[in-house]
């Protein structure tokens, strides 16, 4: 029996509708006679951040869109706190917008008994106030499905602000009350998942499943864009034996671990080649970090910070690098490991359950990352650092293979192999 959503939060939520009706005017979309795969890209549509997370969504809804037959229509779908799921457009460059093309005009989705929704966006803040929306599409025999990328705000909650906790809490008892599924990106998520729910004693627990995310950064909608100096970096590069470490500053990514061992480097060989690029846009938490990268006196010489870098440029770094280091303390998947692998960069991950799982032997590891067995492990890896064999690249899975999975997860298998995006 489908669970309703929570009384006073409904309310709250249809009262705000209600006040913010008039903002919005509603043109009705032909209803397609197949049955409708609804892809929420609540956050996506509103601003493209170019996190992990986006791309995963930028790569699986082309990839399902590519592959859907002729008995399935795949339809992206967004909502706010203001208003309910209406119909969104992906144009050919991969950018995702309100299907009206008029932000104060929305085509409200209809649902119909066999129709699924797949919350693919991480749209923890707003998936809360939709669980109305889904209550009556469950009743009305609608598959509810979503894709949940990592825990850590509940596992970890000092890593990130306090709202970004609560909206999780919040975003999980969603998940307890209506998912019929949820999709994990590895069998840490899944198992921290299962543990979670059960501890909300949701019963009976949606159907837990995982599926493998895609090394092919060609098939993810790239951003395309060099910068003006980039003659400047490859120079740079030639000159250096370079870190790569790519990931948004914020506290779980690991910098300040890894700054201090290669500060501790540079200070005992002042001549040496070591060098560090990191590659990640500002997060939260971080001020005093960040200031730091800026003002650092090793800035331009042996260490640089990208803090805009677009696919392409990182496309390139992978190949350019002497390798990838990983020092993040948690992770769902950890996309950008596999995608330098893909370019057959050498990669040093610390060593996590969840690194252990998606690398295996293709990666090498580390487990102190106090300042000076740090740097050591740094200067052994790179004089003995392991190419990936490019049988290994070969098998590595691609979007298609995420998609085809995924869509195996919610029973809406595709029917024919997604096309590069």
């Amino acid at each position: 029996m489908p669970t309703p959503a929570p009384l006073l939060p409904a309310i709250g939520t249809a009262l705000r509708r209600g006040v913010k009706r008039l903002a919005f005017r509603h043109e009705p979309a032909a209803v397609p006679a197949a049955r409708q795969l609804f892809v929420d890209v609540s956050v996506i549509v509103q601003k493209d951040a170019r996190t992990g997370i986006q791309r995963v969504v930028r790569a699986l809804l082309a990839q399902l869109m590519a592959g859907a037959g002729p008995d399935v229509v795949v339809q992206p779908v967004f909502a706010s706190r203001d208003h309910g799921y209406a119909r969104a457009v992906v144009a050919g460059d991969g950018r995702i917008s309100n299907a009206s093309g008029r932000p104060d005009v929305l085509q409200p989705v209809v649902a119909r008994r066999g129709d699924v929704f797949l919350g693919l966006d991480l749209a923890a803040h707003l998936l809360p106030h939709a669980e109305a929306d889904l209550a009556q599409w469950r009743r009305d025999g609608v598959t509810i499905a979503v894709v949940v990328y990592d825990l850590l705000p509940l596992l970890q909650p000092d890593w990130f602000p306090p709202r970004t906790l609560r909206n999780f809490q919040r975003w999980l008892g969603v998940l307890a009350r209506q998912a019929d599924h949820c999709i994990c990106i590895s069998r840490t998520v899944a198992d921290a998942l299962a543990s979670a729910l059960s501890a909300r004693a949701a019963a009976p627990l949606p159907h837990i499943s995982t599926v493998p995310l895609g090394a092919d950064l060609a098939t993810s909608f790239p951003s395309r864009g060099l910068p003006y100096d980039v003659a400047t970096l490859r120079q740079w590069l030639h000159r250096h034996r370079t870190l790569l470490a790519v990931g948004t500053i914020e506290p779980r990514k690991g910098h300040r671990q890894l700054l201090a061992a290669l500060e501790h480097l540079w200070r005992a060989q002042p001549e040496s080649d070591i060098a560090l690029l990191l590659v990640g846009r500002p997060g939260w938490q971080t001020a005093d970090l960040q200031a730091e990268l800026r003002q650092h006196p090793e800035r331009g010489r042996r260490l640089i910070w990208i803090d805009d870098a677009s696919d392409e440029l990182l496309g390139e770094l992978y190949c350019a690098t002497a390798g990838l280091v990983a020092a993040s303390h948690g992770e769902g998947f950890g996309l950008p490991l596999i995608e330098a692998l893909a370019q057959g960069a050498p990669v040093l991950a610390r060593d996590l359950p969840v690194f252990r799982e998606v690398g295996g032997d293709l990666f090498d590891y580390f487990a102190d990352d106090a300042p000076q067995p740090l740097a050591a492990r740094l200067q052994k890896w790179l004089a003995h650092r392991r190419r990936p064999d490019p049988g290994a690249i070969a098998a590595l899975p691609r979007w298609a293979d995420s998609a085809a999975a995924l869509a195996a997860c919610i029973g809406v298998p595709l029917s024919r192999a997604g096309s590069p995006a």
